[in-house]
Parts: C-alpha cells; sequence; structure tokens
C-alpha cells in the first residue's frame, strides 16, 4: 500500500464540496514523511475535482480547519478584471 491508498482510507467529506482528513494521519502514518502525504493528497483532490473532459488541475484551497486537514475546489469568479472584460 502506497501513501496514495493509505489516504484513500482516511478521506472525509465535509460541507461545502470539500475533502478532508484528520491532521494526525500526516504526522502519526510512521512508514511516510508528511510531505509525501501532503503530495498524495492533493494528487487524491486533483483527482476528485478535476473537470471529466479537462486536462488542466483545478486550483485547490489547502487550509486547517481545527483537527482537519481540508482542500476544496477554488471557483471561478465572475468578478474584478473578468467583469471589466466583459
Amino acid at each position: 500500500m502506497g501513501a496514495h491508498e493509505y489516504l484513500e482510507k482516511y478521506i472525509r467529506n465535509v460541507p461545502g464540496g470539500a475533502i478532508a482528513w484528520e491532521r494526525s494521519i500526516f504526522s502519526h502514518s510512521g512508514k511516510w514523511a508528511a510531505a509525501d502525504l501532503i503530495d498524495a493528497a492533493v494528487d487524491i483532490a486533483w483527482e476528485l475535482f478535476s473537470y471529466e473532459n479537462g486536462s488542466e488541475c483545478p486550483t485547490l484551497d489547502i487550509h486547517r480547519a481545527g483537527n482537519y486537514f481540508v482542500v476544496s475546489p477554488v471557483g471561478v469568479s465572475m468578478n474584478g478584471m473578468l467583469e471589466s472584460a466583459a
């Protein structure tokens, strides 16, 4: 089992379309470095949040919320420069 499969076992869906893991998973795995687990978490998020026909990786918001490491997609906002361009 690799880091990717390890994290898939502990993934949680949270309101608003985000995914999360308990922060302790990243520091107590014993087998993988925290950086490797974070890379795997981002890969999982890209897989889950990417558009079916798109080849680009979505922009992600990664933050800490209490005891959780939370990853959510960042939506494209139609304000500011995009609105001025129209």
